[in-house]
């Protein structure tokens, strides 16, 4: 594994860097057509999947296009609807995909909801590597946002951002092929994801 790179503040990385702070990473991406599956700590995630592979077509969910702020940026970026079979084209097309799937934010970073299986399923239909990605940011609330429900947890991160702009480090795990069972190669992906957490 190399050396973490520190990235500042360029202009195609201000805003990953006002919203977060030092980004440091530690691997790095694959060229080519690869699925990048990585865990769902932040909203502020879709930043940085533009910073490790600046050229992946990011699988989001439908309401980001309903937010007027977020609609245009999503779509300069080249961001997609969810949907196995678009992700299947692009894949085959040459163009990586980084998706996250859990599909729902954790918003304390506590790896608990499970993966869902569309990511294998993409992977292997597509006949294309799975690259387990891992974002560690600096710091969480404490025990008492999980009284709230997951949508009440995520807008107080996003007001309270401020608070918690202590930066995140980015591991980039080593691309493998799933060949198995879909829900078994769905298990040992979270596994791998969770296996690159700094503090795991």
């Amino acid at each position: 594994m190399s050396a973490p790179a520190i990235l500042v503040p360029q202009p195609a990385r201000f805003l990953a860097w006002l919203a977060i702070g030092k980004v440091k990473v530690v691997g790095e991406a694959p060229r080519g057509a690869a699925l990048l599956c990585a865990n769902h700590a932040s909203y502020r995630d879709v930043w940085l999947f533009t910073l490790i592979c600046p050229s992946a077509r990011l699988l989001v969910h439908p309401e980001v296009f309903t937010f007027p702020f977020l609609k245009g940026w999503a779509t300069r970026k080249g961001f997609v609807q969810v949907s196995i079979d678009d992700a299947v084209t692009l894949l085959r097309r040459g163009e990586p995909v980084a998706i996250c799937p859990t599909g729902l934010v954790e918003a304390r970073g506590d790896n608990e909801l499970p993966f869902k299986t569309g990511a294998i399923r993409i992977a292997q239909q597509a006949a294309v590597p799975v690259v387990p990605v891992y974002f560690q940011y600096g710091s969480y609330p404490g025990p008492w946002i999980g009284s709230f429900s997951i949508t009440v947890q995520n807008v107080l991160l996003f007001l309270l951002w401020p608070f918690y702009r202590t930066g995140v480090t980015i591991q980039i795990g080593t691309p493998y092929v799933p060949t198995g069972e879909i829900k078994d190669e769905t298990r040992a992906l979270k596994a791998k994801v969770v296996a690159l957490s700094p503090v795991s």
